[in-house]
């Protein structure tokens, strides 16, 4: 690139870019250190897509605006703006071509083919040949899909102009080697120019929100799989093989896995036998990470070697030694901006907030949520969190709307890498309430219908305080709930939502309406979920007796919220005896309170000896207290003492483990109280159970006993 400028002296330099920035390229050429990135955004409502464009020292385009502005050149970009919908297609724009060329070049992945045909080759050509053989490896590429899209079409329409200007020198155009054969063949179709003015800069819809700005960027970031490797080749292809093993050999070391000056050497040796078998006139990558797979690793591998395919290796099972050459080979550069670089609202926004609040880098915060002033720190500390920016640790506090601590702290600490996060969370919102708020839907929009994560966002929305994102989030929580079909998870959101909307102090979220909205929406999933549980083996389930303990607490606590009653599906749900058995207990529990004696003994009457533990565990998972004071409890129990009393031994023991879970609900005053009811009044000196009054020692000696018994027939 920078030969061809020098040599041909042009008077304008293309380059594919947003064209929008081309009013901004003076900020490119302030004194950045390099990888930095072009980060451009565009928003819809709540909706964001956000792209990278990264400059290291060797991009294409880096030394092509590097180069024309020392020619006196016109740089200039060419491309669609990175808002425009044609960036929406993220489709490779090759096809069959590249699987042809793979297998008669007999290689594995297009990394290896652009090594083997392009790169190995670096330091015999010249630059015309060079040239030439890049031109003919992207029209072989292309060559079954020439078709131009709205982007070439674009960025040939810019050329032509330049191109046919009568007041032009030379020009030289900087584009992907893919879009070349499409520019070219458009530029041949079409006729001169009759006008010499610029394509006009397309412009967004006014509903759309877009922006661009440079960020720091990394190597890590960058999805050149081995950008070290990249910028060493640049500076000097023919020692690049040896300065890579020699820096693998010394992370592989340094990380404790053994690598002997033995091994150094045939790793050198294998590297650049392999080179000569596959006729390569220096190693390439692929030299190099074959040949130390094969030296530093001596066991078998579960699994193809990253750089053999195409496959999503983070999926896959890692081996140390392999992740420790890739990081090698990827390199650890991070670049910083020019100060004087334009940066967003939202970063001087969120210094100001930090200011005005004396939230200081460098300190320990503590926070007591009951003072309003403490609160409001604690808000943008979360809205911090949720945006993911670094520096911002939350060390300890309330972990829901009922936990019994008020205080929080927090850990600050100047991170390198806050104010590029603040940079790339401002394609979320210009304020901070804003972008958290964005930030907090698109979460939502990838939980789908995972409500334990619905809780989880609908929390943070109360932690940052966001009244208006709390209704967004609530109205998805309501639509994530519609489509849920596991009980405890539709439980778990319901006695969240529930219990921030009837106690949340510290908040602000008692009697939200959005709260408001989940808890009916969660009620009548809770309902029908319920009554559409099946029997099976399985003993009581405690997250789903849980989820209708939290429907019950509904019916008792917030009635007015509910759009329906669920007492009637409550009832049919107890009495069916095809049910989930411990459902059926606690649909019961939950109307305990209107559900008469009778009705109550015909429950429990249809309910089989050997399922009566788990039927009392969900009645009594829901309605304990109720129940100790309801007439119909004795009836209830009754039956209980009578299906026990006609038990034989083995039934009995067969049924003691979910007697003994359903009685656990209950404090041992309660129980004792139990005891006395199904059982004859105590004498003097004796427990309510008949016996000499038991000591708590004695009643341990009487647990282990049962434990003993249980054990005998494979039940402990």
């Amino acid at each position: 690139m920078a030969d061809t400028i020098a040599q041909l002296e042009p008077s304008h330099v293309l380059i594919e870019g947003p064209v929008d920035f081309n009013g901004r390229l003076d900020e490119l050429l302030l004194d950045h250190t390099l990888p930095i990135a072009l980060f451009s955004h565009v928003r819809r409502e709540h909706r964001s897509r956000v792209t990278w464009t990264p400059f290291t020292e060797w991009s294409p385009e880096w030394v092509a605006l590097r180069s024309a502005s020392k020619m006196g050149a016109r740089p200039s970009f060419i491309d669609l703006p990175t808002w425009h919908p044609e960036f929406d297609d993220t489709s490779p724009p090759h096809g069959p071509a590249v699987s042809s060329m793979l297998a008669r070049l007999a290689v594995d992945t297009e990394d290896a083919l652009w090594e083997s045909v392009i790169e190995s080759r670096s330091t015999e050509l010249t630059t015309d040949a060079m040239t030439d053989l890049l031109n003919e490896y992207f029209d072989a590429v292309r060559a079954d899909d020439l078709t131009v899209s709205e982007r070439e079409r674009y960025m040939a329409s810019w050329i032509r102009t330049v191109r046919d200007s009568p007041s032009r020198g030379a020009v030289v155009v900087v584009c992907g080697g893919l879009h070349r054969p499409a520019i070219m063949a458009e530029l041949v179709r079409t006729s001169l120019s009759n006008s010499f003015t610029r394509p006009s800069v397309p412009t967004p819809d006014p509903e759309l929100d877009v922006g661009s700005y440079l960020v720091p960027y990394s190597y890590e970031r960058m999805s050149t799989v081995y950008p070290w490797w990249c910028e060493s080749a640049w500076r000097d292809p023919v020692t690049v093989a040896d300065t890579a093993i020699a820096a693998i050999v010394r992370n592989v070391r340094s990380h404790g896995h053994p690598a002997s000056t033995v091994d150094f050497i045939g790793l050198r040796q294998q590297m650049y036998g392999l080179a000569s078998l596959r006729g390569h006139a220096v190693p390439t990558r692929t030299d190099v990470l074959d040949a130390a797979a094969s030296t530093l690793i001596d066991e078998a591998l579960p699994t193809r070697l990253p750089w053999t395919t195409n496959a999503d290796y983070a999926r896959g099972q890692k081996h140390p030694v392999i992740e420790l050459c890739l990081a090698t080979l990827r390199g650890t550069r991070r670049g910083s901006l020019h100060p004087a670089s334009p940066v967003p609202g939202l970063v001087h926004h969120v210094v100001n907030l930090l200011d005005a609040e004396s939230l200081a880098f460098g300190t320990t915060i503590v926070l007591d949520l009951i003072d309003p002033a403490a609160r409001t720190r604690s808000r943008i500390l979360h809205q911090l969190r949720v945006l993911a920016v670094p520096g911002f640790e939350r060390d300890s506090g309330p972990e829901s709307g009922v936990d019994p601590v008020s205080v929080e702290q927090w850990t600050l600490v100047d991170s390198p890498g806050r104010i590029p996060a603040l940079i790339e969370a401002a394609a979320q919102g210009h304020t901070l309430s804003n972008a958290a708020g964005v930030a907090l839907d698109a979460a939502l929009a990838n939980c789908g219908s995972d409500i334990p994560a619905v809780t989880r966002i609908l929390f943070d929305a109360i932690l940052c305080g966001l009244d208006t994102q709390s209704r967004r989030t609530g109205r998805a929580a309501v639509s994530a709930i519609e489509s849920a079909f596991e009980l405890g998870d539709v439980g778990l959101l319901l006695r969240a939502s529930l219990d921030l909307w009837r106690h949340d102090s510290l908040f602000g979220s008692r009697g939200s309406t959005a709260l408001a909205a989940v808890v009916d929406s969660a009620s009548a999933r809770t309902t029908v979920l319920a009554g559409r549980l099946r029997a099976s083996p399985a003993g009581a389930d405690l997250s789903r007796i849980a989820a209708v303990a939290a429907l019950s607490d509904a019916m008792r606590h917030a009635p007015e919220v509910l759009s329906a009653d669920p007492s009637r599906e409550l009832a049919a749900t107890a009495r069916g005896p095809g049910g989930a058995v411990d459902v059926r207990g606690a649909a019961l529990g939950a109307i305990w309170d209107t559900t008469t004696s009778s009705d109550a003994l015909s429950v429990v009457s249809s309910v089989r000896p050997e399922q009566l533990g788990d039927w009392l565990s969900g009645l009594f998972g829901v309605a304990r207290e109720q129940f100790s004071d309801s007439e119909s409890s004795d009836r209830v129990l009754d039956v209980v003492d009578d299906v026990v009393s006609s038990s034989t031994e083995h039934d009995f023991l067969l049924a003691l483990p979910a007697l003994r879970q359903a009685f656990e609900f209950f404090p041992p005053r309660e129980r004792a109280s139990i005891a006395r009811r199904v059982g004859t009044a105590p004498a003097p000196g004796e427990s309510e159970l008949g016996g000499p009054e038991l000591s708590v020692d004695d009643g341990r000696r009487l647990d282990a006993r049962v434990d003993v018994a249980l054990s005998r027939v494979g039940l402990q």
